[in-house]
């Protein structure tokens, strides 16, 4: 339901608003036209992309979000290439969200275009649409002198998790820029255990940069990569609490016994969010031999932590 007035307006005041000469109204005619249904609406938005103003442009930009279909989505593609970089972030955020794959050509020949800006914008609505013929436009964005163009491409590869993509990844597993190798991790997600690239992931978890030795163990979980549990014990003692955690759940959903020992002293963490991976962790190895450290901590202080602790129990008995 509407919650503001302006929402009661009809169409036809709207579009009357959204052509008056202050353009402070034409803003404000396009974000209601966000709570407004139907093609009408759409139309009067779409025309708000190319207004005199940046103002209305972004504005317009951003109450697309709430409207589909491919014009909607050739609007935004071409607001990317803006002049003002408020409404190309904007149009950016909102292409995002979408997942038309019928304009994937569009998206497909922006991800080759001269400003980086529009070339991650593009690859980042390319990313959930898994098109297959996105992956050339992916690895060649691998090679952009710009991290931000890398990641994005990164992203794509992950999404589609290509095996002939794995020495393009194996490369940027060496990225000087963090915010790359930490997206090569994430990545690498398709690895099998045993298989090629294995070694990369295992690295990233020493990597100098804490977020990618999080994004490391968050893949070797997904994977549940048993190569990786003597790394991801001595993660344990990272000294990052988010590494810790990662460490811990990835050792659960691996369930390797090895780590028994180390999990239990983790128990005693002052990181209540480290005491509760360990806890389901051990509760997910149920064996025995954890008893003692889950017993010693059946009254931990914080109630989310004691309910794992009594579950993880019952799976170990």
């Amino acid at each position: 339901m509407p919650v503001f007035d302006s929402f009661d307006d009809d169409l036809d005041d709207l579009a009357e608003r959204c052509t008056d000469p202050d353009p402070g109204i034409r803003r404000v005619a396009m974000m209601d036209l966000a709570e407004a249904v139907g093609l009408e609406a759409k139309v009067l938005l779409l025309k708000g992309l190319a207004d005199d103003d940046a103002t209305v442009r972004a504005a317009a930009a951003k109450a697309l979000d709430e409207h589909d279909g491919p014009d909607v989505v050739e609007g935004l593609v071409r607001s990317l290439e803006d002049a003002d970089p408020a409404v190309r972030r904007t149009a950016a955020d909102t292409l995002a969200e979408k997942k038309e794959p019928a304009c994937g050509p569009l998206l497909i020949a922006r991800a080759g275009h001269a400003d980086p800006f529009v070339q991650a914008a593009a690859l980042r609505a390319l990313r959930e649409l898994v098109l297959p013929d996105a992956l050339a436009a992916a690895l060649e964005a691998l090679r952009s002198p710009w991290p931000e163009v890398r990641r994005e491409g990164l992203g794509v590869v992950g999404y589609l998790k290509a095996e002939v993509a794995l020495p393009a990844l194996i490369a940027t597993a060496s990225d000087a820029d963090a915010g790359v190798r930490r997206a090569t991790m994430a990545a690498l997600v398709f690895l099998r255990p045993g298989g090629p690239g294995v070694a990369t992931l295992i690295a990233g978890l020493d990597d100098a940069h804490w977020q990618v030795r999080e994004e490391a163990a968050i893949s070797a979980a997904k994977i549940r990569l048993p190569e990786a549990v003597e790394p991801l014990i001595a993660r344990l003692d990272d000294p990052v609490w988010q590494v810790r955690t990662k460490a811990a759940n990835a050792l659960g959903r691996i369930r390797a016994v090895a780590a028994i020992e180390a999990l239990g002293r983790a128990l005693g963490s002052d990181v209540s969010n480290l005491r509760k991976e360990a806890a389901a962790a051990l509760g997910e190895i149920a064996d025995p031999r954890a008893l003692p450290a889950l017993e010693a901590d059946f009254d931990d202080p914080d109630p989310d932590v004691r309910k794992l602790v009594r579950w993880a129990i019952g799976r170990c008995r």
